[in-house]
């Protein structure tokens, strides 16, 4: 530009001294150095704070394709750079493991409502349980109450059926001598006998009874008979398990039971998955680097993926600028931007914002000590990214390819006098990039 600029001076002054109106003297003939070192002092070195330049690219967010769950590739259904919708199916895995996994969370949630809705019943059950201990042992302790009534009542039994014994022996060494001296029968003398054999059966039964008694009355632990003690256990048993049915009643989550709610949970987390078999774009788009086929297992495993996928209203567009001509730059400033992809166009853009970092300002959580800074270390610029404005019906600037580069110029509150000189050499930048791209 300053050659440019130089030349109109030059064929300005050659057309003065042919008319001579200047007198074209040593002053004269130094004039054209004077006239640029004046254009680069007044003009361009301030026009790289005033309105800053640097080169521009455009940049795609770009998608990496992992599926939440791992199988087998059944179906690829999109093509490489081949535009998509938002919801399209991408690929698809087997879905009959998780199918198998819903179908039987399916007949668990069945089961658990079922459970559930006899919850009621068993805890009705308990309650008659404990209500039926509770009467075993006001019946335990009346009959251990009566037991040492039935001991002397079994005394008296067997002292009654010791006596009938002596009587029918008496009577029966009777009836033998008496039979001897055949004074009575045979059949007299034998049913004697038989008398006597059914006193001493009674003897032993009484005797039997009495036994029984003493070892009921003597059964005890501190105190308590031993059947009321079972009693008070059987008790304890059915009213831990009256309030392990109340517990089980009581079990809600908003009004339905505990375990229902859990195996619900379980149920959705599995149809999730299996729904997750169908992988569908996220945006508007297309895929880049398509390699999947059928056949292959994916798997859920973020640092491995599986396909690349470019946002189509993505397209973010940024400038370098050096770190000397960026103390003037803030957002809502108005900037000029050229493509290389689209020669001899001029597009108005605004300054969106300013990334106040680069590569060389990232500290890493690594486990080695950064690098100093040194004097051979070339600073680096600043990226600005820019908001286009509306380019036309022919130009979408939400799609702009990733990749595309070209250069911007950025108009300041500063030195405002030289953003004429920087928007002439952005469209004359614009118009060479017809002839001599960069």
């Amino acid at each position: 530009m300053i050659l440019f600029l130089t030349l109109i001076y030059v064929a300005f002054l050659a057309i003065l001294v042919k008319l001579k109106i200047v007198r074209f003297n040593l002053f004269w003939k130094l004039s054209p150095l004077l006239w640029m070192l004046m254009l680069t002092v007044v003009l361009f070195i301030p026009m790289q704070w005033g309105a800053p330049s640097g080169v521009v690219n455009v940049y795609r967010m770009v998608v990496e394709i992992v599926p939440n769950v791992s199988g087998e590739v059944i179906e690829v259904n999109t093509q490489g750079s081949k535009p998509i919708s938002k919801g399209d199916v991408l690929f698809r895995l087997d879905p009959q493991p998780y199918q198998i996994e819903v179908d039987r969370l399916l007949a668990a949630v069945k089961e658990a409502e079922q459970t559930a809705k006899m919850l009621p019943a068993g805890l009705a059950e308990a309650d008659a349980n404990v209500a039926q201990a509770e009467a075993a042992i006001v019946a335990a302790k009346q009959q251990a109450a009566s037991l040492n009534s039935t001991l002397v009542a079994a005394k008296a039994n067997v002292a009654k059926s010791q006596a009938q014994l002596e009587l029918a022996q008496t009577e029966s060494v009777r009836a033998k001598k008496l039979l001897a001296s055949n004074a009575t029968s045979e059949e007299d003398a034998a049913t004697k006998e038989r008398n006597v054999e059914l006193a001493m059966a009674s003897v032993e039964a009484t005797e039997a009874s009495r036994q029984q008694a003493e070892l009921a009355l003597e059964s005890t632990i501190d105190g308590v008979n031993t059947s009321v003690i079972e009693a008070q256990e059987r008790l304890k048993a059915s009213q831990a398990a009256k309030q392990k049915a109340e517990l089980a009643v009581a079990s809600t989550i908003n009004g339905e039971n505990t375990q229902v709610a859990q195996l619900r949970a379980q149920l959705a987390t599995a149809q999730f998955n299996l729904a997750q078999t169908t992988v569908v774009a996220p945006s508007d788009g297309f895929v880049i680097g398509m390699t999947l086929q059928p056949g292959q297992r994916v798997a859920a495993f973020p640092v491995r993926t599986w396909m690349a996928f470019v946002d189509s209203s993505s397209a973010q567009i940024a400038v370098g600028i050096d770190q000397n001509r960026l103390r003037h730059v803030k957002p809502g400033q108005k900037a000029d931007v050229v493509l290389e992809l689209y020669p001899g166009r001029t597009f108005s853009a605004t300054v969106d914002r300013i990334a106040y970092i680069t590569p060389q300002g990232q500290l890493q959580p690594t486990g080695t000590v950064a690098t100093a800074p040194s004097s051979s270390q070339k600073a680096m610029p600043f990226g600005v990214v820019l908001t286009l404005e509306d380019a036309g019906p022919d130009i979408d600037i939400h799609e702009l390819p990733g990749g595309v580069t070209g250069t911007a110029a950025i108009y300041t509150d500063s030195v405002k006098a030289t953003h004429l000189i920087r928007r002439v050499m952005i469209r004359m930048e614009t118009f060479m990039n017809y002839i001599m791209p960069s």
